[in-house]
């Protein structure tokens, strides 16, 4: 079921339950008045003093709900609502100029506050008729109401956003309760003004209710903003915390989470001339993944090139938001540039289905977050970088003789310590010397790199290779025996002698043959010095006193 399937199925089921229960039951007009009409209007201003938090806005409406109902009756209380609700929406979808384009999110919360409302007036009557008390059957009434909104909205939520997370989820459960911990109490003074002193002096039961709603967002702002430091200190913590590349990126994610309000949100990062997405939420489409950018398009583009965050309102013709997954009703996007001294390091872009959803604090705050987030990736990735390199052989970007005997060295305990096998294969070209002698260094350094290129295509996933030295090279196959070893060896040795490796400049075509030593552990040994004695005894006294060109077991040596 998509979005508007579900949307349609809820506001028609929702409607025709009111149509149905006004037809059962008929609406006592004798309540339509004066009293009903302002009634009416502190329930559609109820309804307008919603708190915005992220894309949620939190209604106090259930208040002036609950007292509609037990003042003129559930039948006109659930008419009211559906009024309220309609009227509500059409002056915000109205000012946003989205009203007719939204008509199915509309109806759809029509629908849900009437199955809401329903569901739990008939749990009131219900649980009346069995002889509960009334404190315990309103309260689960109250409880009914809750649960019912909260679950017809998520559901409608993470049908929209194929990424809407369980944790978003509850967060937007946990503020909702907060509002009926205001607007519940609200109701009960108002209710019970009206029945000890009247309907007009019921109205003063909403002074309190408003003051307390205007508190609420004071809270609010407050819990915005405790959000907003927060993001930068676990940014500017991380500078000195980890300088793991992921852990950083993870971190500057969530921290961007919770600067401003979004629907889709990405994290961009500086890949060879493009901006390529490497976290994202929000998306229905996952081929966002693929997308690119280059610096100058869009308004992610542009911040490269201007060096600073800008936020545009959405305009259907703008390329830079056909992006795979974008929701349709998006209206408001911002994007902050990551550049540090050293130049692009990404970018990061959120978008709102919310008009003006983005004002000055929300950029200001976004930017100083996005220039830790340049230095904190950098660093990491410099971190990387020469980690990398440390373990590196220069020329053929093979792993280097101490990254090998640190492996050997961790592979050899894991056998000790949890069992297992694994086996080393010592390569060693064949009359390496000669060819430094006769064609010079430079055409020695092209072999050495060619060979390093055949070896990685003849190895699988997560074996190890590396340079031992000058033209020896090193191959650990974990969770392999000598005899599986052996028939890799062999087939790496075939590769080698088929392939032309170089030409030189009289045009003379350069072919070179391998040998190799396999030993296992723990079968040939048990510690790193004895298996890579044993490998080297079956290269030096077996393949090349042999004659070269051919792969030896250790143990097929004798």
């Amino acid at each position: 079921m998509n979005t508007k399937t579900y949307a349609r199925a809820v506001a028609l089921t929702g409607i025709g339950l009111l149509l149905m229960m006004t037809t059962l039951y008929g609406f006592p007009w004798g309540y339509f008045g004066f009293k009903y009409l302002i009634f009416l209007f502190l329930m559609v201003m109820s309804e307008l003093s919603a708190v915005q938090v992220n894309n949620t806005r939190l209604s106090m409406e259930f208040g002036t709900v609950y007292s509609a109902g037990f003042i003129f009756g559930f039948i006109p209380a659930a008419v009211m609502k559906a009024l309220s609700t309609f009227l509500s929406q059409l002056y915000m979808k109205s000012a946003e100029g989205s009203f007719v384009r939204e008509l199915d999110r509309v109806f759809f919360n029509v629908g849900q506050d009437m199955l809401s409302f329903f569901g739990a007036a008939g749990f009131y009557v219900v649980l009346k008729k069995a002889g509960y008390q009334e404190i315990f059957s309103q309260a689960l009434a109250i409880f009914i109401y809750f649960l019912l909104n909260n679950i017809l909205i998520e559901i409608y939520l993470a049908l929209e956003r194929e990424h809407y997370t369980v944790r978003k989820s509850l967060e937007a459960v946990k503020f909702d309760f907060g509002t009926y911990i205001i607007s519940v109490p609200a109701g009960l003074l108002t209710v019970e003004l009206n029945n000890h002193f009247g309907f007009f002096v019921s109205l003063l039961g909403f002074v309190p209710y408003f003051i307390l709603v205007y508190v609420f967002k004071i809270y609010m702002s407050l819990v915005t903003t405790n959000r907003e430091l927060t993001a930068l200190y676990d940014v500017a913590a991380t500078l000195s915390s980890t300088l793991n590349t992921d852990e950083v990126i993870k971190i500057v994610f969530d921290s961007a989470k919770n600067v401003a309000p979004w629907d889709t949100i990405c994290l961009y990062l500086y890949q060879q001339g493009f901006l390529v997405p490497v976290m994202y939420e929000g998306f229905s489409d996952d081929s966002i993944k693929d997308f690119r950018i280059k610096p100058g398009e869009g308004i992610t583009g542009k911040t490269l090139i201007s060096k600073k965050g800008e936020v545009a309102s959405y305009k259907k013709e703008s390329a830079w938001l056909k992006m795979p997954g974008l929701p349709q009703d998006t209206k408001t996007v911002m994007s902050v540039p990551l550049i540090n001294s050293s130049g692009i390091v990404g970018a990061i872009t959120l978008t709102s289905s919310r008009k003006d959803a983005y004002n000055a604090k929300n950029l200001k705050i976004m930017s100083i977050l996005a220039n830790q987030a340049a230095v904190a990736i950098s660093n990491a990735q410099l971190f990387d970088k020469t980690s990398h390199l440390a373990v590196t052989d220069g020329l053929t970007g093979l792993y280097n003789h101490r990254y090998i005997y640190n492996q050997l060295e961790h592979m050899v305990n894991h056998v000790k310590n949890c069992g297992g096998t694994f086996s080393l294969i010592l390569l060693d070209i064949d009359h390496f010397k000669s060819y430094n002698d006769n064609y010079g260094h430079l055409m020695g350094d092209k072999v050495l790199k060619k060979l390093a290129e055949i070896l990685r295509q003849n190895v699988r996933t997560g074996d190890i290779v590396g340079r031992y030295g000058g033209e020896e090279f090193a191959i650990i196959l974990p969770d392999t025996s000598g005899s599986e070893a052996y028939a890799i060896a062999e087939r790496i040795r075939k590769a080698v002698e088929s392939t032309e490796f170089a030409v030189t400049e009289e045009g003379k075509k350069i072919f070179i043959t391998v040998s190799a030593g396999v030993a296992s552990c723990p079968d040939d040994a048990l510690t790193v010095k004895e298996l890579v004695n044993k490998a080297d005894q079956a290269l030096l006294f077996g393949a090349k006193k042999k004659g070269r060109n051919r792969v030896v077991e250790f143990k097929r040596l004798r």
